[in-house]
């Protein structure tokens, strides 16, 4: 999406009805939000997927060990056994590995709920300011109140709005009458 330029910015922060879609513009941020963290997740699923892996070739190779090292132990229980084990001593990167597997994982973690927790305010920002907008104008002066006078007032000689005509002449009560009449214009016809 192209921004806009100062004078339709001026433009939109003048009229009351477009200032208010003006400042409500957070679609393209909580789209960007949405695409930095569906982006977090997918490197989440391939750190726990490394994860994953690692821990499982470090699971095989403690069990192996500890089937050698059972095995030794029976056997040297036996007379003229040796003393020899094929047990094999873990590799000591393994641990650093998946430590750092871990680490990583809870780093992404934390970023990913710091992210949620952005998306949410900015979502509660902007429900707020829906709220704001969706009250009513029940009533003309609702209306006026809330976006403004037209700048097309409706005058004597303006055919195409209504007026309200002056008070007529009464001569049996040789005053202007109460009743007002209603010129309707041609845009209402």
């Amino acid at each position: 999406p192209r921004a806009m330029d100062s004078y339709s910015i001026s433009k939109r922060n003048a009229d009351p009805i477009l200032r208010l879609g003006l400042e409500q513009q957070l679609g393209p941020k909580l789209q960007a939000l949405q695409d930095k963290q569906t982006e977090m997740l997918r490197a989440q699923k391939a750190e726990a997927k490394a994860l994953n892996q690692r821990l499982c070739n470090d699971i095989g190779s403690h069990s192996s060990n500890k089937r050698a090292l059972e095995k030794h132990m029976v056997s040297s229980k036996l007379a003229f056994s040796s003393t020899a084990s094929s047990h094999t001593l873990p590799n000591p990167d393994q641990h650093r590995l998946v430590s750092q597997s871990v680490q990583s994982m809870e780093r992404v973690t934390s970023d990913i709920d710091a992210l949620h927790g952005e998306h949410m305010k900015t979502m509660q920002r902007q429900r707020q300011a829906q709220s704001q907008i969706d009250v009513q104008a029940n009533n003309m002066s609702a209306w006026f109140a809330r976006y403004g006078e037209p700048k097309r007032q409706p005058s004597q000689m303006d055919f195409h709005r209504s007026f309200v005509l002056k008070p007529r002449w009464c001569p049996e009560s040789r005053s202007f009458s109460n009743a007002q009449a209603l010129r309707r214009g041609h845009i209402t016809k």
